[in-house]
């Protein structure tokens, strides 16, 4: 007994040294990363997901830092395991891109990338141009949807995965460009994905163009009105059928004949924001003529593209019969058909290169009306909900000329703190009515042949507003955000859903 009493002793001793040394180690290893941590942070130092030469991942709470091997190993700093870079299998797969029939292949002679801690593998598309930085100012937005990336299946020896290139209808207005196809793999055991490899693998000539599947709109039945659909067959919607919503149709624009045309939506006309921060916000409104107003004076048909859901459609459905009303000199509808698109609407996330290209990364925006020549809406696909719909009528508004306010129940609004409106609101359609009003006569502008603008004078005299009253709500611009005319009420109800 005496004997093993002395064995048990020994091994608590060795039990607690054992915890002691350890506690020590985590203290160590964490003081060690909390000096790291402090290093980087007050360096400012930029942290890559693409593990450099001659460097190491260290992860700390979640956090990756990338720090040089030497300095790793001086402090005994414990480093991520980046096996997915192994030699033995990026050495022994060969991969390519299959130009006859745009699929991407991977023989992975009999290797399975799981068993070298890679978690995922790619194959990534990106349009290539050597002027990056203007790139987005020679498309109409489809080159957007050739930023893609696609998990290559790690269950087949070997794998192919379909390309999915995309070109447009459109390809005769804006430049083309060569893609740059890409392999990326992330590595396993990590909190975050880490991209451990990737490399150019080559690019598919702008001669290839031809064999890519054309974008088409998204479309759903049941949604738009048959005088809404561009190109519809007649036929097989049924004659009698398609007169009877045609004279709905007729009836609808002349409903907005009374609509009264107001001054505070003139003032509103009138104003602009700009950025200037001050402890009273970062805009502030600025006078604009409103002949600077560029509006719509040929057919206008929407498509959307991209990730696209079917309540997107019922949002640009509502958006066009309330403008039936409020603007019946604007001709304005939907297709499925790439063909006959003057307006189309591209829906992606913001993420990797394509953001930077739009833009949205740096300025933080989640949708643009690309003005000018360009002429297309870009949304940030990630939103949702109410968000999702005011992000899609606010740029929809710019389209037909509409800028920003301050009014906090506008569409256009720059007001943070308040609602996300997913309609149009009294002020909005107050604005459109006088823009599009039948009794003013356009002014065409000769580089711009499918705008056209109207004169502060010409709308007073012709739409018999009060010149007084246009000036008062000028000088007090706040005031004209909160008109909501009666007359108004039943449109706001129409995009509402109510009766």
């Amino acid at each position: 007994m005496i004997g093993f009493n002395r064995v048990l002793k020994t091994l608590s001793v060795y039990f607690m040294a054992s915890v002691w040394i350890g506690s020590w180690g985590f203290f160590a290893v964490d003081e060690v990363s909390a000096s790291i941590t402090h290093i980087l942070e007050t360096n400012g130092t930029q942290i890559s997901s693409v593990l450099k030469p001659g460097y190491v991942m260290h992860e700390k709470n979640g956090v990756k830092f990338m720090i040089k091997r030497e300095t790793a190993e001086a402090l005994g700093v414990v480093t991520l395991d980046m096996e997915c870079d192994s030699p033995e299998f990026w050495d022994n797969i060969e991969y390519g891109v299959d130009l006859e029939t745009l699929e991407f292949v991977v023989d992975f002679n009999n290797l399975n990338y799981r068993d070298y801690k890679i978690q995922n593998l790619y194959v990534v598309t990106e349009p290539y141009s050597p002027d990056a930085a203007d790139w987005n100012h020679s498309t109409k937005g489809f080159e957007f949807h050739n930023f893609t990336k696609t998990l290559v299946p790690h269950n087949n020896d070997i794998a192919k995965v379909r390309l999915p290139l995309n070109k447009s209808n459109f390809a005769s207005l804006e430049k083309t460009y060569p893609l740059d196809i890409k392999i990326e793999a992330t590595s396993t055991g990590t909190s975050t994905p880490v991209a451990c490899v990737k490399e150019e693998v080559s690019r598919i000539p702008v001669e290839k163009f031809a064999d890519f599947a054309n974008m088409e709109p998204f479309f759903a039945d049941g949604i738009f009105q048959p005088y809404d659909i561009e190109s519809l067959q007649v036929e097989a919607y049924g004659e009698d059928a398609f007169i009877e919503k045609f004279m709905e149709y007729q009836d609808l624009r002349k409903s907005g004949q009374d609509l009264p045309s107001l001054e505070a939506a003139l003032a509103l006309l009138g104003k602009n924001l700009i950025f200037e921060p001050s402890n009273e916000g970062d805009f502030k409104w600025e006078d604009q003529p409103v002949s600077y107003k560029l509006l719509r004076n040929k057919k206008t048909v929407i498509g959307l593209y991209g990730d696209v859901v079917k309540s997107d459609l019922e949002d640009v459905n509502k958006m066009i019969q309330v403008l039936h009303v409020v603007a019946p000199g604007l001709d304005i509808s939907y297709s499925s058909e790439t063909k006959d698109v003057t307006l189309p609407i591209h829906f992606t996330q913001c993420k990797d290169k394509l953001g930077k290209h739009i833009g949205c990364k740096t300025e933080g925006f989640v949708g643009v009306y690309f003005t000018s020549y360009k002429d297309y809406v870009w949304v940030d696909s990630s939103k949702r909900g109410d968000y999702r719909s005011h992000i899609i009528i606010h740029e929809i508004g710019h389209a037909l000329g509409l800028g920003h306010n301050l009014c906090w129940t506008s569409a256009m609004t720059y007001e943070f703190e308040g609602p996300q409106v997913p309609y149009l609101s009294h002020i909005d359609l107050m604005q459109l009515q006088i823009l599009y009003h039948p009794d003013l006569t356009p002014t065409s502008k000769s580089y711009k042949p499918a705008k056209r603008s109207l004169g502060r004078q010409e709308v007073i005299n012709k739409l018999g507003l009060s010149e007084e009253r246009v000036s008062y709500y000028e000088d007090n611009i706040e005031e004209a955000c909160y008109q909501k005319p009666g007359a108004y009420d039943y449109l706001i109800d129409m995009q509402i859903g109510k009766k």
